[in-house]
């Protein structure tokens, strides 16, 4: 094992001393010691520095399938040491690997005497984490002590808030709500903080940490483990790792207390940069109370090995996660073949570097290159005729992309998740070449629905709107978003004008993406832009302004298309008659009262009504579950601001609601967080409600009960001849239940209480936590795209057809 990187990073701050002086041996005269709690060493400042020198340093790369620049080397002079410049401060000849070991040295005594335990919560802090979530167990106990309040590291130091959920699976689900809803001043995500026990601890945490996997959310997940003296099966033993490799960016078990902060800071790192994502760290219980002392940090430096071209030796030394680059001062963090490479720049900040041109490297850093389409299979092909071009550039495939995008009179732009940073970049765009916009699920409120060029979600449960427009664009501009199969329909027949318009030299498809390996994998684009949404639409912007389009009006027909789409197919609610019941009260008497039942589609349209006439509606955070009532809110609620809906896209995780929820309001306190739930998701992890009442979490929690899994009823209607099977529910007293958990709650079963119940509901609770149970019919989510057929084609009334029954939906 070695480290370097964040040896040289922390070296220089905890000492205070000239960054080069990091490499060369301390005298004890000059050591002082960090503080336990590295408080003032800021996350912020920290990823902001990374990101600024990573951005200047790839600005001088252009096509990474032909760039031959390595690490170390005078490439990096501006603002990376090169090899020559820290050789040169060495003394004595030392070597580049003495060096960084004599850095990693002087880190590592500022740790001594202090356990793994320790450090974990030091590095917790030092990366700025506020709340933890979690639940206890033998194998933690000595990290969970460290959120003692009373534990005597602290002192009269602000702690970091401990959560004891109700369940592993649920602190998961509290964490990914934080972190989908929390943003960085560096753009970024923060990461959710989860710890457990080891065996049933961590495996109940598959399922949330394979969530954020599919959904790119960062989380990062510490948990117990057996000692490493314990015997084979031990109890409460599991092998973590390699459970959780399939579903984490990076899993990996702790070997030694010298290794706990390079581990800490490279977890960060990898869950945060790229396309988010879950890490998973081990911690063997003897470890976690090891303490690290000089004999123990020889050791590990006299363990660190190399990264070499030799990619036979490379695997054999996979186990090692932090290895030396010879000849240089870079260093290898994470697996051969899924690590990054990082370099220490002149001020001693970390940066990452390129240095490998396979899809793990291109995917986490953005190259701002455009390519000229290709088959999936060539996209990592080197060859002579290959188009590529500059993004920003005033010629090649840049002008000829910004061609199409200024002449093209019926485009169409798809905002993903990728253009959550980009919101009034793409207004720009959209208003000033007229430019109708769709949004995915995960990018619901990125492009304000209120805008007249809004034309809401699209896919299988969007609108019918987009889905017909789409159809017939002539130019497609994907932005961060990876052609996901709910949005595509059936991939052959996905978006024919498009394609028609490119043969004719016209129009095309633009895809976005700051992954590599996104090029051409569901869809072929014309142009493949390899870079973040806010990048590609500030240079396609600027482009804009110095040369705008000579025709304005070219896409009047196609807004007046777009309009006349919206007023035929409106979203429709059920409407019930109105039925005459019996009242009898409790003196005796009876009265004759009239009742209409109600649907998920009437109760969410009063909420959002109601929200919108308030002025109210920027300021809410929602969540849903799994089915109708998650595809009805996406349909229903006016969505004007980015990350403002929390849902379960990919994996499609019935009862993460809850968890969303309470994780949005303790990483958004002034926001109002609304829980959009249905009866069968709520029923997963309702035990969250304990959780809610002991720490008094205000949020509010909408319960759309039909006593029913609609979504999968509905399909076996069309699909197995309305055989239903584990499809109802029979729900509890929601009321009650939250009476038991000193919940406040509210009910109502018809319209004509629905306004007030609902305005109670959103405004008498602002300090506490308000559970309101709907109680309603089972209706489907229309309009719906048949499964297996073309986006265009939609199911947009309840009434029976024929379906192709070899297409049964997933």
């Amino acid at each position: 094992m070695k480290f370097s990187t964040a040896a040289a990073i922390l070296a220089a701050a905890c000492l205070n001393i000239a960054p080069t002086a990091a490499f060369t041996a301390i005298s004890p005269t000059q050591q002082r010691r960090c503080s336990p709690d590295l408080a003032d060493v800021s996350r912020r400042k920290y990823y902001e520095i990374t990101k600024t020198t990573t951005q200047q340093w790839m600005s001088t790369v252009s096509d990474p399938s032909t760039t031959g620049q390595s690490v170390g080397t005078s490439g990096f002079s501006n603002d990376v040491a090169s090899a020559a410049a820290w050789n040169a401060s060495f003394n004595n000849g030392d070597t580049a690997e003495f060096a960084s070991k004599a850095a990693a040295r002087t880190y590592m005594k500022t740790f001594h005497g202090e356990t793994a335990a320790h450090i974990v919560y030091s590095k917790l802090l030092e990366h700025g984490t506020e709340t933890v979530n979690g639940y206890s167990g033998g194998a933690v106990l000595p990290l969970l002590d460290q959120f003692h309040r009373k534990h005597p590291r602290h002192g009269d130091a602000k702690t970091i808030r401990w959560i004891t959920n109700s369940n592993e699976s649920s602190a998961g689900h509290v964490a990914e709500g934080m972190a989908k809803s929390s943003t960085e001043p560096d753009g970024m995500l923060a990461a959710g903080i989860v710890v457990a026990t080891s065996g049933p601890g961590a495996t109940n945490l598959v399922t949330p940490i394979a969530d954020a996997m599919c959904d790119g959310v960062p989380l990062i997940v510490l948990c117990g483990q057996a000692a490493t003296t314990a015997p084979q099966d031990a109890f409460q033993s599991a092998p973590a790792v390699e459970i959780m490799k399939p579903v984490t960016k990076w899993s990996y078990q702790i070997k030694s207390a010298a290794e706990v902060p390079f581990a800490m800071d490279y977890a960060f790192y990898i869950a945060r940069n790229g396309r988010p994502g879950p890490v998973f760290i081990d911690l063997p219980k003897d470890l976690q109370i090891q303490q690290l002392t000089e004999e123990l940090t020889e050791k590990f430096l006299d363990g660190l090995g190399s990264y070499t071209d030799d990619a036979d030796f490379n695997r054999q030394h996979d186990d090692e996660f932090v290895r030396l680059i010879p000849d240089t001062t870079a260093i290898h963090l994470g697996a051969v073949d899924q690590g990054l490479s990082f370099q220490v720049n002149k001020d001693a900040e970390l940066v990452h570097v390129e240095s490998g041109h396979d899809a793990y490297h291109l995917d986490h850093h953005n190259t701002d290159t455009i390519y000229g389409g290709v088959d999936y299979d060539k996209i990592y092909e080197t060859s002579e005729g290959r188009k590529t071009g500059k993004l920003g550039a005033s010629d090649g495939l840049m002008a000829e992309m910004m061609g199409l995008i200024k002449n093209a009179k019926r485009p169409f732009i798809i905002a993903g998740q990728g253009a959550n940073d980009s919101s009034e970049e793409l207004m720009e765009l959209a208003e000033t070449l007229q430019i109708p916009v769709a949004t995915t699920l995960h990018a619901l409120g990125t492009f304000d629905e209120r805008h007249p060029l809004a034309t809401n979600m699209l896919g299988m449960h969007g609108h019918a709107t987009p889905n017909y427009l789409i159809q017939d664009c002539d130019l497609l501009i994907c932005i961060g978003s990876r052609f996901d199969d709910r949005i595509t329909g059936r991939a052959s027949d996905f978006l024919p004008a498009a394609r028609q318009a490119s043969k004719e030299g016209r129009g095309g498809i633009i895809h976005v993406d700051l992954r590599f390996s996104e090029n051409a994998k569901q869809v072929k684009p014309d142009y493949f832009v390899h870079t973040t949404g806010k990048k590609f639409l500030n240079a396609v912007n600027s482009a804009i302004r110095a040369d705008p389009p000579k025709d304005r009006l070219r896409t009047k027909d196609w807004i007046e298309r777009k309009q006349q789409l919206e007023a035929e197919n409106p979203i429709k609610i059920t409407r019930y008659p109105p039925e005459k019941y019996t009242l009898h009260n409790e003196d005796g008497t009876t009265e004759e009262i009239v009742r209409s039942k109600m649907c998920t589609q009437g109760v969410i349209h009063e909420m959002d009504n109601q929200l919108l006439k308030s002025g109210k509606i920027d300021e809410a955070i929602f969540s849903t579950g799994v089915g109708i009532h998650q595809m009805a809110a996406a349909q229903l609620i006016t969505w004007t601001q980015p990350r403002q809906m929390l849902s379960s896209g990919s994996l499609g995780t019935m009862g993460v609601s809850l968890g969303y929820c309470m994780g949005a309001k303790l990483a958004n306190p002034t926001k109002i967080c609304i829980s959009v739930d249905g009866d069968g998701s709520f029923n997963m992890t309702f035990t969250e409600l304990k959780t809610i009442g002991e720490e008094k979490i205000p949020v509010k929690l909408l319960i759309l009960d039909n006593e029913s899994q609609m979504m999968v009823e509905y399909w076996q209607r069309l699909f197995h001849d309305e055989r239903y099977i584990a499809v109802r529910n029979k729900s509890p007293k929601y009321t009650t239940l939250a009476s038991a958990f000193g919940i406040k709650s509210l009910y109502c079963d018809n319209e004509e209480e629905l306004p007030e119940k609902m305005r109670q509901f959103l405004e008498d609770y602002d300090d506490e936590p308000v559970l309101f149970h709907a109680r309603i019919e089972r209706t489907p989510c229309l309009p719906m795209v048949a499964p297996g057929q073309p986006l265009d084609n939609m199911i947009l009334v309840d009434e029976d057809f024929e379906v192709d029954m070899s297409a049964a939906p997933s």
